[in-house]
């Protein structure tokens, strides 16, 4: 079976109606204060997630947003704290036994930031994939193994003479084309990829990009793109979404959504990426005002009301763009439908809903 039909083939289970990849109400706590300590530190707010078939959806944010420990528990080098990892449907949040995991790993891929971190190097190219080929049981016979290297160097866009060489002799875009690589020779459904352009050089991140597109498009694979750089998420992601402190506050198609952001977050993020079609000047005193304002979520600086409560009442999803035709959905109390002011509702009383 070539690569091509194996990343495309129904396994037991597929539904072509549902995500292939969910998170629901994923909550992760990480302790503080030593062993001995009572206190947690939230990194993830029971956040839903869901990674379509054959999509890149982009997760973006600031540093401490949470977005590689959502990428940490998918893989399940985190423990979640509560909520539900769910693969075509299936709760695989509590799977104890080794083989369960050896499954699950054989469809779920991870691909990490640093490229020479992620690859030990007193090894050869050769052993990497190799090893990951026999793990999984993808190897039989020396020649059809022979013919599989070759093949993953070639989908990756590296020469079959590499398999020779240490990490040390390769640059850093070739370090993550062998990730890549090593991540494909198991044929998974999903990859999940933390931020795996950002240790790179300018000139050489829109070929792993590139890379990525023609994955999606070829083999169906299914992506989560984890990102700071909203100019590369605009580039290669079918979805954006946007991680503010725990949190998913915005979401949506990634064209819609960063042409116009509804969320005081988002255009803060918007906000630093270089634009020369921009009105004005880059002010960076007048970015930070708006970022200490935006963080404290006790203030919003594009509301005129300064007591807005987004600190003491949680936001639900809204749905906005569809005057423009492309709808997207942003979690803020700037777009909660205005309550009715009639008498009748007035004196229904405190805990009156208004219809």
């Amino acid at each position: 079976m070539s690569p091509t039909t194996a990343a495309s083939a129904t396994r037991p289970g597929d539904r072509a109606d549902q995500p292939l990849l969910s998170v629901r109400g994923l909550t992760k706590d990480f302790p503080v204060g030593g062993l001995l300590s009572r206190r947690r530190v939230r990194a993830l707010n029971s956040v839903d997630l869901d990674i379509p078939r054959g999509r890149i959806v982009a997760l973006v944010g600031e540093s401490g947003s949470g977005k590689s420990t959502i990428a940490r528990c998918l893989i399940r080098l985190e423990r979640p704290t509560a909520g539900r990892i769910l693969l075509d449907g299936e709760d695989v949040t509590h799977g104890r036994r080794r083989r369960d995991w050896h499954a699950y790993r054989g469809r779920v891929q991870m691909v990490f930031q640093d490229p020479f971190g992620s690859l030990n190097p007193v090894h050869r190219v050769e052993h990497f994939l190799t090893r990951a080929l026999l793990v999984h049981d993808r190897a039989h016979g020396r020649e059809r193994l022979r013919h599989r290297l070759g093949e993953l160097m070639s989908t990756v866009g590296l020469a079959e003479e590499m398999l020779q060489s240490y990490p040390h002799e390769l640059s850093g875009g070739q370090r993550q084309r062998v990730a890549i690589a090593r991540a494909l020779a198991v044929d998974p459904q999903v990859i999940l990829a933390d931020e795996p352009t950002s240790m790179l050089d300018v000139s050489v991140r829109i070929g792993i990009l590139n890379l990525m597109r023609r994955l999606r498009d070829e083999r169906g694979i299914s992506m989560l793109y984890i990102t700071h750089d909203l100019a590369s998420a605009r580039y290669v992601a079918d979805t954006t979404m946007v991680m503010f402190a725990g949190e998913l506050v915005e979401g949506g198609d990634s064209l819609a959504l960063m042409a116009r952001p509804a969320h005081p977050y988002t255009r803060l993020l918007l906000s630093a990426v270089p634009d020369p079609e921009r009105a004005g000047g880059y002010d960076p005193v007048e970015r930070a005002r708006l970022r200490a304002a935006v963080l404290s979520a006790t203030s919003c600086p594009y509301q005129g009301d300064p007591g807005r409560p987004c600190s003491r009442t949680e936001p639900v999803r809204h749905l906005v763009g569809e005057d423009d035709g492309q709808p997207h959905w942003v979690r803020c109390h700037l777009y909660a439908p205005a309550v009715p002011t009639a008498p009748h509702a007035l004196s229904a009383g405190p805990d009156a809903v208004a219809d």
